[in-house]
């Protein structure tokens, strides 16, 4: 058995993907579209290291972060106080969220809906979120899509160099529209594999879940971009709204 993505070593810690600039462009599109007030807060689902809840306690907003795995919790926990910001940290399952109209703005960002692979677990996290809302409270919810993943998917890729680094191996079982990713980290101190998988959603698959569960406006964008979801573009963003039709 491989260990999970978010387990102790993972490469999702030092992804270089995942820069300080990308996470400011991706806040900036968010609060763009959603004209969240400062006073407002914020719910970060799947929050992983916090980068997306750290760059909102940076611009002064008060977030709560949760993510059920305790490593992610812990280095989300140091980097922010590295960085001299406080925002909320818990280690929980979206499943298992309990909040009341308490929110404004619940972030799924990064395939955190995906990496529920039971779709009753899936239909649970979205009521849960949706439960958290206030009336005219958005979900953003980021999701690759399935046709371009199938149509342009890495096989194999190489993240960094010299003498550490990671390999990765994907595959995707288009039946099930679910996602494989074998991680390999190579360093001095030794080798690691972990695992991480997740299910694909369609543009008229989430609109179903979403609407299913009762969000009323429901916008989808070309990834962190304000233009119209276009088939062939490798992510949505979709802000789904509580309460508005």
């Amino acid at each position: 058995m491989k260990p999970n993505f978010f387990q102790q070593g993972s490469p999702y810690l030092f992804h270089p993907l995942l820069t300080p600039e990308r996470t400011a462009e991706e806040i900036d599109f968010i609060l763009g579209i959603t004209g969240i007030k400062r006073s407002d807060r914020i719910l970060d689902i799947g929050c992983g290291a916090g980068r997306h809840s750290i760059e909102l306690a940076h611009r002064g907003y008060d977030v709560l972060g949760i993510d059920p795995s305790e490593v992610m919790i812990a280095a989300a926990k140091e980097r922010a106080a590295e960085e001299r910001v406080n925002p909320d940290f818990r280690q929980m399952r979206g499943e298992d969220l309990n909040f009341d109209s308490q929110f404004d703005l619940s972030l799924c960002l990064f395939t955190t809906l995906g990496q529920v692979n039971d779709q009753e677990d899936n239909r649970l996290l979205l009521l849960n979120a949706f439960r958290s809302l206030r009336s005219g409270g958005h979900f953003i919810v980021e999701l690759q899509q399935p046709d371009w993943v199938e149509a342009h998917l890495k096989t194999e890729e190489r993240l960094g160099s010299g003498e550490s680094y990671v390999d990765v191996e994907r595959d995707y079982d288009k039946t099930n529209k679910l996602v494989t990713e074998v991680f390999t980290r190579i360093s001095p101190s030794g080798k690691r594999v972990y695992m991480l998988r997740y299910r694909l959603f369609n543009q008229d698959e989430i609109r179903q879940l979403l609407e299913w569960t009762g969000f009323g406006k429901i916008n989808f964008y070309d990834g962190y971009e304000q233009t119209a979801l276009k088939v062939d573009s490798p992510a949505m963003v979709i802000d789904a709204v509580k309460g508005i039709t």
